[in-house]
């Protein structure tokens, strides 16, 4: 007898431990609330302006609004720093190689405020330099969901008109585009647009306008000044597209414009 209430005693630890391991799956992160009151939790699901997780060694799951919480930290394991060189040398398989894995199991919480947002901006960049459309469109639209930071909002909103024009979509692009509030973002938008159309003048006096009517909007100047340099070879201006690649090279040396101005550069410079 007393061996069988101890095999049925280790039988109900072992349930227990069970349930417990079940209910504690899904993604790990320390939650911090509006009050500023943090807890350790297991995330389960992001719907509806919901949150769903289980707090840590808890069985029961929680759902809240997500006006409740004030931001997410997550603990991956990557070398952040080599993965930004990479993308600022505009290596963006490698940069794809790290952050498509690594990113999966956090993407479907981008829209609250949390650590790694800015290394999903940097992803989704990487998959529009790729030609990833799809994936482009998929990620803008989390970072439409944003609440806590519009410049994340603007920037899925830019990055999913792009994809839409690089997909041939216009119509798609320009209701991205009358949507937009930030004007600078608004005029690059435009431009790229103007540009899809064949209207390369009109793309270049827009991006004139973002140069001299915007200089303090870093985020689309350095595009801006890259984006001449392709305008200038699509009227047939060799001579100012390699110019323009070469300044642009220098002025935004270690970022991806750089990198991106830099490939231009070489592909237009005279073969010695």
């Amino acid at each position: 007898m007393k061996k069988i209430a101890t095999l049925l005693i280790l039988l109900n630890l072992s349930t227990f431990a069970q349930a417990e391991a079940i209910a504690q799956s899904g993604t790990p992160a320390r939650l911090e609330a509006i009050n500023g009151k943090q807890i350790k939790v297991f995330l389960q699901s992001l719907e509806d302006g919901n949150l769903t997780f289980a707090p840590f060694k808890s069985t029961k799951s929680m759902t809240v609004s997500v006006d409740k919480i004030s931001s997410l930290e997550f603990y991956p394991k990557y070398d952040a720093e080599a993965c930004e060189a990479a993308f600022n040398q505009g290596d963006y398989t490698a940069v794809l190689g790290i952050l498509d894995p690594l990113l999966e199991p956090f993407a479907a919480y981008m829209p609250i405020e949390n650590n790694l947002q800015s290394a999903f901006v940097m992803q989704m960049k990487a998959q529009f330099s790729l030609g990833e459309n799809l994936k482009v469109q998929k990620s803008a639209d989390l970072l439409l969901a944003t609440q806590l930071d519009s410049g994340l909002a603007i920037q899925g909103q830019v990055y999913k008109a792009l994809s839409a024009l690089a997909e041939g979509d216009i119509p798609a692009a320009e209701t991205l585009s009358d949507e937009l509030e930030n004007a600078a973002a608004k005029l690059y938008l435009q431009a790229c647009i103007q540009r899809s159309q064949g209207q390369f003048k009109g793309a270049m006096d827009s991006v004139v306008s973002i140069i001299s009517e915007y200089g303090n909007e870093v985020e689309w100047l350095g595009p801006s000044e890259l984006l001449s340099a392709h305008l200038y070879l699509d009227l047939a201006m060799t001579n100012s597209a390699l110019n323009t690649a070469r300044q642009v090279k220098n002025i935004y040396a270690g970022t991806h414009i750089s990198a991106d101005a830099g490939a231009l550069y070489e592909q237009l410079k005279p073969v010695d």
